[in-house]
């Protein structure tokens, strides 16, 4: 599925990189919270708090809730799972994903990872930016204006099925938002823009 073709490049404040830094930050979230390769339950509150790496779980207060959410995709009806982000780059001490659903299958879901210092958090996104390789189906997004320190945003098409994601790096956080099931329209787009906005500023509050 990975290609080691010609890289993409993403637009970050500040500076442009590979697109593949949204693969490998995202992938996990891109392909499996988003295309519902993950288990999920109706019930979240009888979901398990699980976390098999060495990194904690960030309290859930860190993430937008399913209210902010609402606001931008008010389809969605439940928080459906919630983890540690195994696919976090580099070594973080901290991270929590959670995947909010709609009664038509489509997804939001939203990562936060905590690294020991910024510099931790920087290394590990410039890690991500070297190392990653090209999905086939990504196509540059406009990163979001004015959110965290670098950000970069970017869409996958596979067949019938199209995931958004955006990612920022704040201080010692990274944070990722997706959607799954959406079209890349302008109006999508904007929307994860904003969520994505909402949830850096919940994280680094």
């Amino acid at each position: 599925m990975v290609q080691s073709a010609e890289r993409y490049r993403v637009e970050r404040i500040g500076s442009s990189a590979p697109l593949a830094i949204l693969v490998t930050i995202l992938a996990g979230v891109l392909f499996a919270g988003g295309c519902g390769q993950q288990d999920t339950q109706s019930d979240a509150e009888s979901q398990p708090e699980a976390s098999t790496s060495e990194a904690i779980l960030l309290p859930q207060e860190a993430l937008v809730g399913l209210d902010v959410v609402q606001t931008y995709f008010p389809e969605i009806e439940q928080q459906t799972a919630t983890s540690e982000n195994s696919t976090a780059s580099g070594t973080p001490d901290a991270t929590r994903m959670v995947i909010y659903e709609g009664g038509d299958g489509r997804r939001v879901t939203v990562s936060v990872d905590r690294y020991p210092s910024p510099d931790a958090a920087a290394t590990a996104f410039e890690q991500a930016i070297d190392n990653s390789e090209v999905v086939p189906g990504f196509a540059a997004l406009p990163a979001p204006a004015d959110v965290g320190d670098k950000a970069f945003a970017g869409s996958v098409t596979q067949g019938d099925d199209t995931h958004i994601g955006y990612g920022a790096l704040a201080g010692e956080y990274v944070i990722g938002v997706t959607s799954a099931g959406y079209p890349a329209t302008t109006e999508n787009v904007e929307k994860l823009a904003g969520l994505t906005r909402d949830a850096v500023e919940k994280a680094t509050a």
